[in-house]
């Protein structure tokens, strides 16, 4: 009876020491399998990364050479340019104009990813193709689709946290600057020593004033005259595709903006005696409020652009500090 006992309490034991085995040898599998699963995550995330990274990468713009500057992106080709570029890119193989790259020159540096400007689009969309080369178009046009961009950058090149940086860089003025009259009325004058334009909010510094709460009197003007006649030449109730319409003293006579800001483009020193020239020598824009009250600032060409670049903070700031003058 005693045998009977001990031999029950040998075989309990060996089945509770057997089961106990292969629970740990389970238990010890599982953890290896989802170790096995969380390095295998890690490691493809990390073989994106490095191949978004090691990917030969051009720019064919200069405005966001800088912005890929800021983002810590090695170039192998940079645009051929006079304007200033960031230091690190000054040696990189020039591949061209920004709105028409050499593409015998882009597949020489052995570019695998092209990123331009989007109004350039059409120059380099199609020979991209044709070489098989990626191409990503940053949109410079305005405030918001620029910001947009910068975080399509991020997303494409690895690179989320320097654009989440940036973004945030561009975007706390506008959480700083208080006070400003939402009322004010504001026309935008782009022109040269040629000929004068009003720009609208689909232009970059347009985009800016819209930021900033103030009001454009190009919406005004549009709202008051359906036949308008754009840039482009054609009659119609809204700005043309170019962001611009034709400058008609006319209508800013009945509208009255509160403040002038001036921005020229060409030859700037022309264009700025042009603008004098225009509002201190033509007897109708003497009837102004905003010429009457010296109501004009010239926009500093060095911060200020056709296109946002990487001085959209600064932009902000100076703007915000004119209107609240006014």
């Amino acid at each position: 009876m005693k045998l009977k006992n001990i031999l029950t309490s040998g075989v309990l034991a060996i089945s509770v020491l057997t089961m106990g085995v292969l629970t740990g040898c389970s238990s010890s599998k599982e953890e290896q399998t989802s170790s096995n699963i969380e390095s295998s995550e890690e490691s493809t995330s990390e073989t994106e990364e490095s191949q978004a990274e090691s990917k030969n990468i051009s720019v064919a713009s200069v405005a966001v050479s800088h912005i890929l500057s800021e983002m810590g992106v090695d170039l192998v080709g940079r645009p051929t340019t006079k304007l200033e570029l960031p230091e690190e890119y000054v040696s990189v193989a020039e591949i061209g104009s920004s709105f028409s790259p050499d593409f015998e020159k882009v597949i020489a540096t052995g570019t695998e990813l092209l990123i331009g400007d989007a109004m350039f689009k059409d120059k380099i969309e199609e020979p991209a193709k044709e070489y098989g080369i990626e191409t990503f178009y940053v949109d410079t046009s305005t405030y918001d689709s620029f910001l947009e961009s910068i975080d399509g950058l991020g997303s494409i090149l690895n690179k989320q946290d320097e654009a989440n940086m940036l973004i945030e860089r561009f975007k706390k003025p506008l959480e700083e600057i208080t006070g400003l009259n939402k009322d004010l009325k504001v026309a935008i004058i782009f022109g040269s020593s040629e000929s004068n334009m009003l720009a609208s909010e689909d232009t970059y510094i347009g985009s800016l004033v819209k930021a900033l709460g103030a009001k454009n009197i190009i919406n005004e003007i549009l709202s008051n005259n359906e036949g308008l006649e754009s840039s482009e030449g054609s009659d119609h109730g809204s700005s043309s595709d170019s962001g611009y319409i034709n400058l008609n003293v006319e209508q800013l006579l009945q509208t009255q903006p509160d403040i002038i800001l001036a921005f020229g483009h060409g030859n700037l020193e022309e264009a700025e005696k042009a603008f004098k020239a225009l509002f201190e020598e033509n007897p109708a824009w003497k009837n102004l409020d905003a010429v009457q009250n010296n109501k004009i600032e010239y926009l500093d060409s060095e911060i200020f652009g056709t296109s946002a670049n990487n001085k959209v903070d600064l932009a902000l700031i100076e703007l915000g500090e004119i209107l609240n003058e006014n």
